[in-house]
């Protein structure tokens, strides 16, 4: 009777083993593709690296009750044997690369949260040094919202410092495949004008310029140019966008350009 116990206790152990070991696996899988759990930014690789070791630990699992099958029948001899051994050889080899990754990584992501500093955007200074330049702004009402219409709100960055220079708006409308206005605020910024042969330097004063839509949403990306502005735009999301902008300013006496440069944006809903 202790002899049958013993050739048997390596099933009830790989039994043990492998339901304990699916369970964990199956609701680490559950944690790791549920949309939300990491927004972008955050690293999953150490939770991976978890979901694999429960993995291993299946198989493993699975070759114990191998293993003990062919115990129990007497069937564990010669390249049976062989074979069984490698199997087990190559699952805890898979183990131990597993939990060194895993130890890597959560030391590195500990290392990274005592270290991490979150990096704010102040809005740039005005530099009244700078003679305004005029700017063609036509002060427009403040656009109104039809009833159940979206409306995203985010920042205007410079591409080459990464400074905030403004904010935008984009009112949608009701049904999501259009876009009904796109309020732009532009701070007080400087820009560059040619002048016989030489390049000098201006500011635009603090304007709000207001393109109308209609603009149609196609396969989440629009387009629209009008007056100052050109924007390019992608709908990640129905609650994402995110796209570049190019700014001109003309004086509407002497229509001189300046050109602003390109910039990029991102809004998310209000």
């Amino acid at each position: 009777m202790r002899s049958i116990f013993t050739r048997w206790k390596l099933v009830f152990w790989g039994i043990l083993m492998f339901w304990a070991a699916s369970i964990a696996f199956a609701l680490q899988m559950k944690t790791l593709l549920t949309p939300g759990n990491y927004p972008i930014g955050s690293d999953p690789s150490f939770d991976i690296s978890v979901a694999a070791l429960f993995c291993v630990l299946c198989l493993l699992g699975a070759v114990l009750i191998w293993r003990g099958l062919l115990d129990g029948q007497n069937k564990l001899e010669g390249r049976v044997r062989n074979l069984v051994n490698f199997a087990t050889f190559v699952n805890v080899g898979l183990l131990a690369i597993v939990f060194v990754t895993g130890g890597l990584l959560f030391s590195a992501n500990s290392a990274f949260v005592l270290g991490y500093k979150p990096f704010v955007i102040d809005e740039p200074r005005p530099d009244y040094s700078f003679p305004a330049f005029p700017t063609p702004f036509d002060p427009q009402p403040t656009p109104t919202d039809a009833p159940g219409a979206g409306l995203l709100s985010g920042n205007i960055l410079s591409t080459l410092d990464g400074l905030r220079i403004g904010e935008i708006s984009i009112s949608l409308s009701p049904t999501g495949d259009t876009i009904e206005t796109i309020q732009l605020h532009i701070y007080r910024i400087t820009c560059r004008v040619q002048q016989a042969g030489s390049f000098t330097a201006y500011a635009v004063d603090d304007s709000k310029p207001l393109i109308r839509g209609p603009i149609r949403i196609q396969d989440g990306n629009f387009f629209a140019a009008q007056g100052i502005a050109s924007i390019q735009g992608i709908f990640a999301s129905p609650q994402s966008a995110h796209g570049s902008l190019y700014l001109r300013y003309t004086d509407p006496a002497t229509h001189q350009s300046c050109d602003l440069g390109s910039f990029t944006w991102s809004a998310s809903p209000v």
